[in-house]
């Protein structure tokens, strides 16, 4: 299956949506619209264990397993989308 970067970072925004929903982010940023280029740790407040478990949230969903080397390279959702797709390659 090929997936879209496009496609991907929507996805992804709507899971982190979902994820903050369940209250583990009660913050003002938390409560803004959630786009591709929105930064997870700049825009949102999360803490690295937030941060994590919203990973295994995303590997859970797209099947995958994100190293911890290409989760030091991840700041946007864009970027992650990316990853994610890389991960799906392998």
């Amino acid at each position: 299956m090929k997936l879209s970067t496009k496609k991907v970072a929507g996805e992804l925004a709507t899971i982190l949506a979902e994820y903050l929903k369940k209250g583990w982010v009660d913050t003002p940023a938390s409560k803004q619209a959630i786009t591709p280029e929105t930064n997870m740790v700049s825009n949102l407040q999360m803490d690295s264990f937030q941060v994590m478990e919203f990973m295994l949230e995303v590997e859970d969903h797209y099947d995958v397993a994100i190293d911890l080397e290409s989760l030091s390279n991840i700041q946007t959702i864009l970027d992650l989308a990316g990853v994610v797709i890389a991960a799906h390659s392998e």
